[in-house]
């Protein structure tokens, strides 16, 4: 397990999702300069938001490979390079080293590249910090798919191991039901008890694929941690290892895993 950490910035935090192509600055801003003031090496991905969201659901493109709209895949992928751009930049301003990366260099054949996968860690040894995006991506023959932050996640802690992770959200964990808000402090397999299926859905699956991608990485023996992005100081206090508001899945032990 590497001391690298992996975290996810959400879409729905560094975009004003009901406003097509709008970057949140404010919180983009306020997660830059946590990770600044953090001494840790990183692995940041990002969703798409109101940037490749928007035009996902224009082209009607999804996460199956098909033979999408040519001007659809340019202007998904397009406006996900726009997005980066924005982070990297607000990263820099804030005294880190970032290097955006689209996913279409961690896959070849349509099969994840393990050994770019490896090499994200030779950049944080660098003090580097790698900013991957969702994107959509060519897998064979033409047929294009879209590949979710959440599921980047999964493919790089299972080669990297890193020694935490962290989903960025706009609400402040995972909740039993959307009309109480009760927040889950832990959750643990299975998760019968939460109502995934009153959660806004977007295209690439919502807070349910969250949920889903978060278990497959706890199984590998990782803690994840869903907390709310838009409190940027919350995201500061993982890294110092406080308890703060938010949802923990705690690493699945062998005994648990199946």
């Amino acid at each position: 397990m590497t001391q690298t950490l992996l975290i996810k910035l959400g879409g729905s935090v560094i975009t004003v999702k009901d406003r097509a192509l709008t970057p949140n600055i404010q919180a983009i801003d306020g997660l830059s300069h946590v990770l600044a003031k953090h001494s840790d090496s990183f692995i940041i991905v990002h969703g798409g938001g109101s940037f490749g969201h928007y035009w996902s659901v224009k082209y009607n493109m999804r996460t199956k490979a098909e033979l999408y709209d040519s001007r659809g895949i340019s202007m998904v992928h397009e406006s996900m390079v726009a997005l980066n751009q924005i982070i990297v930049k607000s990263m820099l301003e804030a005294g880190l080293a970032p290097y955006g990366i689209s996913p279409t260099t961690l896959f070849a054949d349509g099969k994840v590249n393990v050994t770019k996968i490896n090499e994200l860690v030779e950049y944080t040894r660098r003090g580097i910090v790698p900013v991957i995006f969702g994107d959509v991506v060519h897998l064979n023959e033409g047929r294009f798919s879209i590949v979710s932050g959440d599921s980047l996640m999964t493919s790089i802690a299972t080669y990297l191991m890193p020694s935490r992770v962290i989903f960025t959200v706009n609400v402040d964990g995972i909740y039993e039901d959307m009309t109480n808000k009760k927040l889950v402090k832990v959750l643990n397999f299975p998760t019968n008890e939460i109502s995934i299926m009153d959660t806004p859905i977007d295209v690439t699956g919502g807070m349910g694929r969250k949920i889903s991608e978060a278990f497959k990485i706890a199984r590998l023996g990782i803690d994840v941690n869903i907390v709310n992005g838009l409190n940027a100081e919350r995201v500061f206090d993982i890294l110092r290892g406080l308890e703060v508001e938010g949802t923990m899945i705690p690493a699945i032990s062998p005994k648990g895993r199946k």
